[in-house]
């Protein structure tokens, strides 16, 4: 085969210098068909094992990007994307386990009472009327919210979980933008793509603590949790400091500043996020 079948231009390789397809005939056999089946679920050649060893090397990824070499890795915001999605279908699906007995918490910190003999999100009719009765005397802004969760617990959540991925998208770049107030050498898009391995990491072992929940064991849920949260801190703080440089002193300091006015910025989002699920 001389010329490329795509574009028409010669071909000196396994790939076309012009358009990049690959040197392939017109009838494909079922072995070829195999073949780029397996590179698709590989994630084109291995990427995706390269890249989730490298995400969880702390600001390894960060800096094989900005050094250029990126053939071998997902892009971040692919690696964002694939990993935001794989936490909330995870989430989606573990079972809700209380925290406390007969208790479980809900997104945005309100917490509902179980039955004994029901370890689903459906409430007795004593918590479900006394919610309503705390409605009517809450503040008028939070009262829709409680009548919701009250009428429909699983479905307030799975409306929190359904808007989630967009919100947290549209913060990635405010985070960012805070990290380059704290480090004003360096560039946004440098930060950006921090931003995008850091959020990576943090889905990447979350989805793990929430599939751990899956056991329905309370005690190896919540071992998972706090291990998947000072892992995650201890994370943060080496991989800005391999990629930003500074000592443990500045870097912990910079990360508590960071933390702070990101947790303010994310109030306003996590308001949108509540309205919708109520609303909805």
């Amino acid at each position: 085969m001389n010329d490329c079948l795509n574009c028409g231009a010669a071909l000196h390789g396994a790939f076309c210098s012009r358009c990049g397809q690959r040197s392939v005939p017109a009838n494909p056999t079922v072995a070829e068909l195999a073949g780029d089946a397996w590179q698709e679920l590989s994630g084109y050649d291995g990427r995706i094992a390269a890249t989730i060893r490298g995400l969880f090397r702390p600001g390894f990824l960060t800096r094989e990007y900005l050094g250029g070499r990126r053939a071998r890795y997902l892009t971040p915001v692919r690696l964002y994307l694939i990993v935001s999605v794989m936490y909330f279908v995870t989430a989606a699906a573990a079972p809700n386990l209380p925290t406390r007995a007969g208790e479980i918490d809900m997104p945005g910190g309100v917490r509902i009472g179980l039955t004994r003999s029901n370890n689903s999100l459906d409430m007795s009719e004593e918590d479900r009327q006394k919610l309503l009765a705390s409605a009517g005397r809450a503040p008028a802004p939070i009262r829709p919210l409680l009548v919701a969760v009250a009428k429909d617990p699983a479905g307030f959540r799975a409306r929190v979980l359904t808007i989630m991925p967009r919100v947290f998208f549209a913060l990635l770049p405010v985070f960012a933008a805070i990290l380059t107030l704290f480090y004003r050498g360096r560039r946004f898009p440098t930060t950006l793509v921090f931003a995008a391995h850091l959020h990576a990491f943090a889905f990447t072992v979350f989805t793990l603590s929430e599939a751990v929940k899956m056991t329905r064991s309370i005690p190896m849920a919540v071992a998972a949790s706090t291990i998947a949260t000072f892992g995650f801190a201890w994370y943060a703080l080496v991989a800005a400091r391999r990629v930003f440089g500074g000592g443990w002193a500045i870097t912990i300091l910079k990360a508590v500043g960071v933390g702070a006015l990101y947790l303010l910025a994310s109030l306003p989002a996590f308001a949108v996020i509540l309205i919708w699920a109520t609303l909805s």
